[in-house]
């Protein structure tokens, strides 16, 4: 299994493509990483060619993409044909799913309030997916703190990050990567 942390050191950007014409512009930006947030899957075949050709990987947040049952058959067709290099999802079920077939997981969490940061140490725990990512992003630290001393796997931020020092704030704070649709920060970081 591929270990998500040694991906982010040089660049720890990832972009969240919400709609298909921004592809080309990630694809030629230094991002390692795609969070692919929108389409369906007749295009994933070629998302997934050109990523390769730059060597970049692809996540798919199988909650949002059109035509993939989000259970554990179509977790396992994108595997066999090989559609992506992980998964996002809200949902646990599928992180052990994706596990299982050999693609990364990572468990998308919205940290609203502590009964949600209590949810998500319990998901964590059970499932033990590659990463973790914590909406909002400016959550993160927050749920670093938190569960320090029981931390599984990496964070990531998502979301209500506008500036390239909000990034470098979230790394220094312990934040492996984060995740943006905003175009400007996957060329300028």
């Amino acid at each position: 299994m591929k270990h998500l942390k040694k991906y982010f050191k040089k660049h720890p950007v990832i972009a969240g493509i919400r709609d298909t014409s921004q592809l080309n512009f990630a694809l030629s930006s230094d991002v390692i990483a795609l969070f692919i947030l929108c389409g369906d899957i007749f295009i994933l075949p070629e998302i997934m060619e050109k990523a390769r050709e730059r060597d970049k990987l692809v996540f798919l947040h199988i909650d949002l993409i059109n035509g993939i049952g989000r259970d554990k058959k179509g977790i396992k067709y994108l595997a066999v044909n090989n559609l992506c290099d992980g998964i996002v999802t809200t949902k646990s079920n599928l992180i052990k799913a994706a596990k299982k077939e050999g693609l990364m997981a990572i468990q998308r969490l919205f940290l609203l309030d502590s009964a949600a940061l209590k949810t998500g140490e319990h998901l964590l725990e059970m499932n033990k997916p590659d990463a973790v990512e914590i909406l909002p992003g400016i959550a993160a630290p927050y749920f670093i703190e938190h569960i320090k001393h029981q931390l599984p796997c990496p964070i990531i931020a998502g979301g209500l990050i506008r500036r390239k020092e909000e990034i470098d704030n979230l790394v220094d704070k312990g934040v492996l990567a984060v995740s943006t649709s905003n175009k400007k920060l996957w060329k300028e970081y």
